[in-house]
């Protein structure tokens, strides 16, 4: 569990993916943040750096677009791509859960699967490691969608996350990309 000061890319721009979990902790404080590099032994390190027992109460299914140029992000099918995969929506997803105690943010990215966790809802659902999310002239971070939790503990979706492979699954734009990662996560929580 190496600490880790490098931003990871919160979108499709670029990036080698590392086939790590990268944590960031503690987003309220920026002398007390924290930030974790884990390649195995998730669970293990988890426990100790955390209260793994904590019952998600709350989901939400978030987008942003991809670059500040962006002016939709709603389907679309760009030439030579709709043969291949039909219509796709463009735009990066993630995941906000809440806790009694935190509200977390997890995704996956062109670097890493990623989780963050602040005491304020909007440190995680507006900003992605420290920084703004991306936004647009025309679009910006939006709530698709909202549920109760079923009641899983934080420990429960480390260890679906691991049991399914989450952070080994090399990121691809059409077949393993951030929208993919939050439809499993968001229909599992």
């Amino acid at each position: 569990m190496g600490s880790s000061s490098s931003r990871l890319d919160s979108s499709s721009g670029g990036g080698v993916y590392t086939f790590r979990l990268f944590f960031y902790d503690v987003l309220d404080n920026e002398s007390a943040a924290k930030d974790y590099s884990m390649k195995d032994q998730i669970l293990v390190k988890f426990q100790k750096l955390i209260d793994v027992s904590e019952v998600i109460l709350c989901v939400m299914y978030y987008t942003n677009p991809l670059s500040g140029w962006q002016v939709y992000k709603s389907a679309m099918s760009p030439d030579g791509l709709d043969s291949l995969q039909g219509k796709r929506n463009v735009h990066h997803a993630y995941v906000v859960f809440g806790t009694k105690n935190w509200w977390w943010s997890i995704e996956k990215n062109t670097a890493c699967v990623a989780i963050q966790r602040s005491k304020q809802s909007e440190l995680v659902s507006d900003m992605y490691h420290r920084t703004d999310r991306k936004s647009s002239l025309f679009t910006g971070i939006d709530r698709e969608k909202t549920k109760s939790g079923q009641r899983r503990t934080v420990q429960q979706l480390l260890e679906h996350i691991v049991a399914g492979g989450y952070v080994n699954e090399e990121y691809h734009f059409l077949t393993q990309n951030c929208q993919h990662f939050a439809d499993r996560i968001y229909a599992y929580l």
